[in-house]
């Protein structure tokens, strides 16, 4: 089982799940989606992770940078990626 407070778990965790997003992030670039698909699609590779997971490492990502995404609809959990800006 995931535990939230072990840090070496914590990065196994994201080291799996985080190139996911990123590639989910390329290929959906653009388009709005639900999270309820990038979660289908993550764990389309890799069953053994927490449902709520993906939602969790692409927040993480977003916090740090690497993606952005704005929230059209939360009620429907439609999100739609932004493209990043260069600083």
């Amino acid at each position: 089982m995931y535990n939230n407070d072990d840090p070496y778990e914590r990065a196994r965790v994201h080291s799996k799940i985080a190139p996911l997003i990123m590639h989910f992030h390329e290929r959906m670039a653009g388009r709005s989606f639900h999270a309820e698909t990038l979660r289908r699609y993550v764990m389309s590779h890799d069953v053994r992770i927490a449902p709520d997971s993906p939602g969790r490492i692409l927040r993480e990502l977003r916090l740090g940078g690497k993606l952005d995404y704005v929230v059209l609809n939360r009620r429907q959990s439609l999100y739609q990626f932004r493209a990043r800006r260069n600083t």
